[in-house]
């Protein structure tokens, strides 16, 4: 058997091995996670996957700086929320929200920058 017969047979058990991960990934986490969807998260997991086999115009230090920071903001957000009152939650939230959305126009401020600098 010649290598490219091979390789054909082993990449779509590849990747459908990796849609079963990244599925098993989603439903543990929404339903342990208090309905977390980490759907983006298990995206930069398949990209990490593709960066580690050298695809080109992938990095790995790029999808594991995503993993990474969504995994300490999930931790951080978990023992916050856990100490909260209820009454305090959806204050806490509606401030994780806004935090987000000021991040979110700084970094599309940076990109506009950078791409017309």
């Amino acid at each position: 058997m010649n290598e490219s017969a091979s390789t054909e047979k082993v990449v779509p058990c590849a990747l459908l091995g990796m849609t079963v991960v990244t599925g098993l990934v989603d439903a543990v986490s929404f339903l342990s996670l208090g309905h977390v969807f980490t759907a983006n998260m298990t995206g930069n997991i398949v990209l990490l996957a593709f960066a580690t086999a050298h695809v080109s115009g992938l990095s790995i230090a790029r999808s594991s700086m995503a993993l990474l920071a969504f995994l300490v903001g999930a931790i951080l957000d978990g023992r916050i929320m856990a100490r909260a009152r209820a009454d305090s939650q959806i204050r806490f939230a509606a401030q994780a929200f806004l935090l987000e959305v000021a991040f979110l126009l700084a970094a599309s401020f940076c990109d506009m920058g950078y791409r017309f600098a």
